[in-house]
């Protein structure tokens, strides 16, 4: 495994979604995606195997959502950087984020456009809302 390039954990449960999301992270980026899960359930099972230096995380899956695979991931660890991927905008849902621990959120709308941002963002320690979002 490349030590010199981040490493990602993506978890989304739309599968062509993630295969796209996973070759611009890895051809533009020039990230690392080291493991994938398609809902938090697995994304549990497989996070404590693999060392991640960020988690991007879908909010709506079936077997478990983004926010309680949040939750118990972070119980375990509180150090995980996680950024939220999604298709909410409200600023009521984007301050659920917050509260559950997410460093940072990108809308998929955006996520293209975004995610180099949030990245960087959130692997200064700092937390990345999209534009226009006041918390």
């Amino acid at each position: 495994m490349d030590e010199t390039k981040t490493h990602i954990i993506l978890v989304d449960d739309n599968v062509q979604f993630r295969a796209n999301l996973k070759n611009y992270i890895e051809k533009e980026l020039n990230c690392l995606v080291i493991t994938e899960a398609s809902d938090g359930v697995e994304f549990l099972k497989l996070q404590n195997k693999n060392e991640a230096d960020i988690i991007l995380m879908d909010i709506a899956m079936q077997e478990m959502d983004g926010f309680e695979a949040t939750k118990r991931a972070l119980w375990q660890n509180f150090h995980l950087k996680i950024i939220a991927i999604t298709m909410h905008t409200e600023k009521m849902f984007l301050a659920q984020l917050l509260e559950t621990g997410f460093k940072g959120c990108v809308f998929k709308s955006d996520v293209f456009k975004q995610l180099p941002i949030a990245l960087k963002t959130v692997l200064e320690g700092k937390l990345f809302f999209p534009e226009g979002i006041s918390i």
